[in-house]
């Protein structure tokens, strides 16, 4: 069996997109252990070659992320063209989000796009309410899942996270949405709460944005996946910052995290799932968050996870066999 899974991880200059496509590769590979892969972009236009290499696979799968808006040719997150109408069949959206809030619903020629591109028999899943509400009326066969990064933080793996504050912090910020006083606020918050405030740089401009608002005294993580990873296994700490799959990260690690919203994305899943948020414009309730610890519990959408993930299995296990027959 041959999968094409639409990477929204490649090209991407954001570490956040391979959180994402860790968790949708680990469930992928789980359902088809004898599959083989392509993979094509989403962060740019797939070249001809990508084109007709991805019309070759038996199943298009695509990976996360806040990937759909209302006007899917202006500068999206999946950078489609009128060629991607044309090639693409059949493709079945796995724990997606909606870009931003808009105004109104999908315009013309993004049903168009819903219509001619998106399996009309297979499941589709997605990441929040308010994605479902706005795709369900042009794609009816669709579930509500969460975002694939959650579907470890089942009740025992929740249960597991310490209700105490770390010895140490996590802070993260996000460039391209700046509130300099409101985030340095947060920053300072931290320093007087913890002994050590590392900086997590999930994008390289998250870098100059730290020393725009002045912030000194905290440890950089090295931007990679594993210094990240090395860090919450291995430390005491606390995250607090604006970066959603940042803070997810930390979760899957059994390490408290708070995310500070700074669009729709985490406060959308915030809604749906209990995650733990506070507006940076209310210091005082990221402040609570810290000093009076709390369990950590979220509500995870079972059904609609199962009912995703099940519609895959007789067809593995189709192609398991028919590998091992030859």
């Amino acid at each position: 069996m041959l999968i094409n899974m639409f990477d929204t991880a490649m090209d991407s200059d954001n570490l956040g997109d391979q959180f994402i496509m860790d968790a949708v590769w680990q469930e992928v590979r789980s359902l088809f252990p004898d599959a083989g892969f392509i993979r094509t972009p989403t962060h740019r236009r797939a070249t001809l070659s990508e084109l007709r290499e991805g019309r070759k696979a038996d199943l298009s799968i695509v990976g996360g992320t806040n990937i759909l808006k209302s006007h899917m040719l202006v500068r999206g997150n999946w950078r489609i063209t009128p060629l991607d109408y044309l090639n693409w069949r059949n493709v079945i959206l796995m724990g997606v989000g909606w870009q931003q809030y808009g105004r109104g619903g999908p315009d013309a020629a993004t049903r168009l796009f819903f219509r001619q591109v998106l399996s009309p028999h297979g499941l589709h899943s997605v990441r929040d309410m308010h994605t479902y509400n706005l795709l369900r009326p042009h794609v009816p066969n669709l579930v509500y899942t969460a975002c694939p990064t959650m579907w470890m933080l089942d009740r025992a793996h929740c249960e597991s996270i310490p209700v105490r504050t770390a010895q140490d912090a996590v802070f993260a910020v996000t460039y391209y949405r700046p509130a300099p006083e409101q985030d340095r606020r947060i920053f300072e918050i931290l320093r007087l709460n913890y002994r050590t405030v590392y900086f997590w740089p999930q994008q390289a401009e998250d870098v100059d944005y730290m020393r725009e608002i002045g912030a000194t005294g905290y440890v950089p993580i090295t931007p990679n996946i594993a210094a990240y990873d090395r860090l919450l296994a291995e430390n005491d700490v606390d995250f607090v910052g604006a970066r959603l799959h940042g803070g997810i990260r930390a979760l899957q690690h059994r390490r408290r995290a708070l995310i500070i919203p700074v669009d729709n994305r985490a406060t959308e899943i915030s809604l749906s799932t209990g995650l733990p948020v506070a507006s940076r414009m209310q210091p005082e309730a990221i402040e609570q968050w810290i000093t009076n610890p709390t369990p950590t519990s979220l509500t995870l959408p079972l059904e609609g996870i199962v009912a995703w993930l099940g519609q895959f299995r007789q067809a593995a296990a189709t192609a398991s066999r028919a590998t091992a027959a030859r």
